[in-house]
């Protein structure tokens, strides 16, 4: 009997001892789990705070530390969910963000937040717990010239699929409810022989004309006999049929002449030495978009660039060269960009190296402020030395590459009976100047850390006559464009409207590649 009772009070002391240790492992459970969930909490807190930092310095690359600091400490405490004693034992000094930037320019913020973790049910030593996210930021403002072609080859249903195509372009870019201070703009250049750069506003485009151009390029000396006559002053007169409603037409240009690549990237005040403008009969504009509206006067033929000759009648009509779309200058709004796209009509015959030019033009911070495009932000500066990779200039153009016309007309001389890019020769030798002026207009874009996308139409693969001379006179150079990391790909078509589908995906990998100028993603 005796061992029997020892036996029990044995077996109860191991019971208690049980107990206890069950308690224990408990309460230490107990204790770990609300360590690890609070640290869980905390990191999803720092992550949406990161994320939030991110997305701030992608609309606005003018924040200061400091506010951004504010909005770290506001996301973390904010998110914490329903833990009151973790949000009572962070305060806002243990929010801490940092700030670095790599080798390859990409910012890198920090949110770190570090809490003093106690035992509650074991009590011993407190733990300090450290929780931090990590969020790569490129934010490199966005500037893109998107170049499209208004020629005679475009009819209603290839212009309603350019349309369609870039007003997606623009979304997906910009998105449907553009934020004013996303730091992304879109050109729209629209070409045919020229760029048409007038203003909405006819008083700002006659301006325009008389700060631009030179005196020599405003009143051409082949049209003398026509001022006499008191019917039109300059090019610059209201009167001009370029100008008559529902046309308001500018097309002009500045260096012309091989190695001058368009001169652009210089300012715009009194260096553009041509003004388009077509003296013609009245009936070659008859079946186009263009009225039929004429100025008829006696004098010497004006193609002669001289103001004396043999005088016969001559007529000056609106010029079908000259696009009835105007350049679009930089711009986030999509309605602008909608309007714009929607004025777009055929116009007449193809030339790449002005369209090119003039899309440089749009993309040229020497074309801002009043004297220029009438913005005073934008373009913004070139991408150059330590900061070549903080701003992204791109180009994006697309063309019917399967006709038999390239760039070596009368479009490319500098004057009204010069010749043609100043070459001396005309056939192979004018090929051979617009692959140069291709190549030269191409090595200025590279110098200033400009990139092309460049997509053409053409069906197959044709041994055709406009595939071997648009390949042998603008491809190849065009490829000193589209090096790096542009790039220059063909849609299976003949036009637009066949090559919708095509072009479409082209342009959405071509709005992928561009968004890499522009993200926040968490990487720690």
């Amino acid at each position: 009997m005796i061992r029997r009772r020892q036996q029990r009070g044995s077996v109860a002391a191991f019971m208690v001892l049980a107990i206890g240790g069950a308690l224990l492992a408990t309460a230490y459970a107990l204790d770990t789990s609300r360590m690890t969930n609070g640290a869980g909490q905390l990191k999803r807190a720092t992550d949406a705070a990161a994320m939030a930092v991110g997305n701030e310095r992608l609309l606005n690359a003018e924040q200061p530390l400091e506010q951004l600091q504010a909005l770290a400490q506001g996301y973390v405490l904010n998110n914490l969910g329903m833990d009151s004693s973790l949000g009572q034992r962070i305060s806002h000094d243990a929010i801490r963000l940092s700030h670095e930037t790599d080798d390859q320019q990409r910012d890198r913020y920090r949110v770190e937040v570090a809490f003093t973790a106690e035992p509650e049910l074991l009590g011993g030593d407190a733990e300090e717990i450290r929780v931090h996210s990590t969020v790569e930021v490129v934010a490199r403002a966005t500037e893109i010239a998107v170049v499209i072609p208004n020629t005679g080859t475009e009819d209603d249903a290839e212009m309603a699929a350019l349309r369609r195509l870039f007003k997606r372009f623009s979304r997906n870019l910009l998105g449907e409810r553009t934020d004013s201070r996303q730091r992304i703009w879109i050109s729209l250049v629209p070409y045919s022989q020229a760029v048409n750069v007038s203003d909405t506003d006819m008083a700002l485009t006659r301006r325009r004309i008389m700060n631009w151009a030179t005196p020599a390029a405003i009143s051409p000396v082949e049209l003398t006999s026509l001022y006499r006559t008191g019917k039109l002053s300059n090019l610059a007169d209201a009167r001009h049929p370029n100008f008559r409603s529902p046309l308001k037409l500018l097309c002009l240009n500045r260096g012309l002449h091989l190695g001058e690549n368009y001169d652009w990237d210089q300012p715009p005040s009194g260096r553009f030495t041509r003004i388009y403008y077509r003296a013609d009969i009245p009936s070659n504009n008859i079946g186009s978009d263009y009225p039929t509206h004429a100025i008829t006067w006696i004098g010497p033929n004006p193609d002669f660039g001289q103001a004396s000759g043999t005088n016969d009648s001559r007529d000056l009509i609106a010029d079908r060269g000259c696009p009835k779309a105007a350049l679009l200058p930089l711009t986030n709004d999509l309605d602008k960009i909608d309007t714009r796209l929607d004025e777009m009509r055929k116009a007449f015959n193809v030339n790449y190296a002005i369209a090119l030019g003039w899309a440089g033009h749009a993309l040229s911070p020497r074309m801002r402020g009043s004297n220029g495009w009438r913005d005073d932000e934008l373009p913004l500066d070139f991408a150059e030395g330590d900061g070549a990779e903080r701003n992204a200039k791109i180009i994006v153009m697309l063309a019917n590459t399967t006709g038999d016309w390239v760039d070596s007309d009368a479009y490319n001389a500098p004057a009204v009976g010069e010749n043609v890019d100043g070459a001396e020769q005309a056939g192979e030798g004018g090929r051979a100047a617009a692959t140069r002026r291709i190549q030269l207009l191409c090595e200025s874009f590279r110098n200033r850390n400009l990139k092309l996308h460049f997509i053409g139409v053409r069906p197959g693969e044709p041994d055709d006559f406009g595939r071997q001379l648009f390949d042998q006179v603008i491809g190849t150079p065009l490829r000193t464009c589209s090096s790096g990391t542009g790039s220059m790909t063909f849609a299976d078509a003949s036009n637009f409207r066949e090559g919708e589908t095509q072009i479409q995906s082209l342009l959405a990998d071509i709005t992928e590649q561009i968004k890499h100028e522009y993200y926040a993603r968490l990487v720690e």
